[in-house]
């Protein structure tokens, strides 16, 4: 079976979730490009929230983290290497980079 993995934009709406909440935009938003589940985009947002956790990283209080390991743990890295790079951008100018995908 192939796996879906989520498109470079996909994860840049997914981290202006984790860092910045949904006012703006929401998963169901990032369902319609993709037809991916709004259930997977959701976790998505809570994995990405996870991995700025344990970087020291600040999120959004609305937003859990997931990270699939037990407590104590560090969880999947999967997509750091693009989040990463987005955690440089302020709201104004990471909102900006959302619009053009959106």
């Amino acid at each position: 079976m192939k796996r879906n993995l989520y498109t470079k934009e996909e994860i840049i709406l997914c981290t202006y979730i984790a860092r910045f909440g949904r006012s703006e935009f929401n998963e169901s938003d990032i369902h319609k490009l993709k037809e991916r589940s709004v259930s997977s985009i959701k976790m998505k947002v809570q994995n990405i929230a996870s991995m700025l956790v344990e970087h020291g990283f600040e999120i959004n209080p609305e937003v859990s983290k997931l990270t699939g390991k037990p407590n104590g743990e560090k969880g999947r890295t999967t997509n750091w290497d693009i989040v990463k790079t987005l955690t440089t951008f302020n709201k104004v100018d990471l909102y900006n980079q959302c619009e053009k995908i959106i």
